[in-house]
C-alpha cells in the first residue's frame, strides 16, 4: 500500500530539485511493483481468456511499461528526472484506452467466466490502474506546479459547483447534438464549497451521472409527451471532512427489475443497435452522435455498461460512496459522498 500523504509531501512548495528526484525515485520503485501484480493477475486467467486479442493487448501494454521502467537507468539529476517524466507521460497515453479495450475483450469471453469472476477481476484491476495512474501522473504534474493551490494533480481548492457547470455544459452539447434538446440543470445548496481532492476523478463520477440524467430526461420526455423537459438539480453539501453531492432528476427512473444490475458490468439499458429496427439506426450520424452520448471520458465505453460501475469505483478510491434511489415512473437521486483528503493524508490508496 502507498500512503497519500506520501504524494503530498513530494509535492508541498517550494519545489526543489531534490524533491522531484525523490519523488522520480519513489515512482521509479513503486511503478514496477504494481505493474507486476497486472501482469500476474491477466496471466492467471484462463487461458482462453487470456488469448483474447483485446486482453492480450492489455497485457502487453503492462508488460512492456513494466520493462521501459525496470530499464530506466538511475535517476541522479534533473535532465534524467525529465526524460523519466516524459517517458511516464507516454505510458500514460498508451494505457488510456485500457477499460475500453478490457469492456470488449470480456463481452467476448463472457461465456469462459463467471460474472462474479470478471466482476472480481475488473474491479481488483481498475482500482489497481487508478493507483498507477495517480502514482504517475501525480510525478508528472509536477513539473508542470504552477498554482498554489493543486499539489500535483491534487487540487485542494477544488470546487464542485464550477466542476459541476463544466460538466453539465459538455453533456448538454452532446444531448442537444443526438437529441435536438437537453434539460437546464440547477445547481444549489452550499455552492461555495471547497474542498481537497482529484478533479480529474471527480470530473469522470459526475459527467457519467449527468449523462444518465441528460439521456433519460429527454427520452422520457418523449415517451410520455412531456412538452418541456424538467430541470436536473444538482445539490451540494459540505461536511467536517467530507462533501455530499445528490444529482436528482425526472427521468423516469429505473425498472425495478433492472435495479440491482445497474452496478454491473456490462449492463446497459441502452438498445443495441442489433436489438433495434428503427430507422433512425441506419442513420450513420446518428449512430456516431449516439456512441458519443454513450462514451466514457478517455474511451467509448457507452453502451458497454461500464458507466456507474466505474463511477462508483472512482468515488469509492479515497473511501467515499456512490448510491441510487429510483422512484420508477418519476425519476432518480443519486447519491454521492466524497472525502476531503487534506482531512485524511493517512488512508490508503
Amino acid at each position: 500500500p502507498v500512503i497519500l500523504k506520501q504524494l503530498i509531501q513530494f509535492g508541498q512548495p517550494p519545489l526543489s530539485t531534490s524533491i522531484l528526484l525523490d519523488s522520480a525515485r519513489y515512482t521509479k520503485s513503486e511503478l514496477p511493483v504494481r505493474l507486476a501484480h497486472r501482469v500476474k493477475a491477466l496471466q492467471k486467467l484462463p487461458f482462453i481468456v487470456g488469448t483474447n486479442p483485446y486482453i492480450k493487448k492489455i497485457y502487453q501494454l503492462y508488460f512492456d511499461s513494466f520493462e521501459l521502467i525496470c530499464n530506466f537507468p538511475e535517476i541522479t539529476d534533473e535532465k534524467t528526472d525529465d526524460k523519466f517524466a516524459e517517458m511516464l507521460a507516454q505510458i500514460v497515453a498508451s494505457h488510456s484506452e485500457n477499460i475500453p479495450t478490457l469492456a470488449k475483450g470480456f463481452q467476448e469471453c463472457k461465456r469462459y467466466m463467471s460474472a462474479q469472476d470478471i466482476k472480481d477481476f475488473l474491479d481488483d484491476m481498475i482500482s489497481a490502474r487508478i493507483g498507477i495512474r495517480l502514482i504517475a501522473e501525480q510525478h508528472i504534474a509536477l513539473h508542470n506546479a504552477n498554482h498554489p493551490n493543486v499539489i500535483g494533480i491534487i487540487d485542494t481548492r477544488t470546487s464542485p459547483a464550477k466542476l459541476i457547470q463544466s460538466c453539465a455544459n459538455w453533456v448538454r452539447e452532446l444531448c442537444e447534438g443526438h437529441y435536438g434538446s437537453s434539460p437546464d440543470i440547477i445547481i444549489d445548496g452550499q455552492t461555495d464549497t471547497r474542498f481537497a481532492y482529484v478533479p480529474v476523478h471527480l470530473e469522470y463520477i459526475i459527467s457519467e451521472v449527468l449523462k444518465n440524467s441528460y439521456r433519460a430526461t429527454v427520452e422520457y420526455s418523449s415517451k410520455i409527451d412531456r412538452n418541456r423537459h424538467p430541470p436536473i438539480v444538482a445539490t451540494i453539501s459540505k461536511g467536517e471532512n467530507n462533501v455530499g453531492i445528490r444529482i436528482r432528476d425526472q427521468g423516469g427512473g429505473v425498472a425495478p427489475d433492472h435495479l440491482p444490475s445497474i452496478f454491473d458490468y456490462s449492463f446497459t439499458t441502452v438498445p443495441h443497435d442489433e436489438d433495434s429496427n428503427t430507422a433512425e439506426v441506419d442513420n450513420i450520424l446518428s449512430n456516431v452522435s449516439r456512441r458519443a452520448m454513450q462514451a466514457g471520458l478517455g474511451g467509448p465505453i457507452a453502451g458497454l455498461g461500464y458507466g456507474l460501475p466505474l463511477a462508483r469505483i472512482y468515488s469509492t478510491f479515497f473511501g467515499g460512496s456512490l448510491n441510487l434511489v429510483s422512484l420508477h415512473t418519476y425519476g432518480c437521486d443519486l447519491f454521492l459522498k466524497l472525502n476531503d483528503i487534506s482531512k485524511s493524508l493517512d488512508d490508503l490508496i
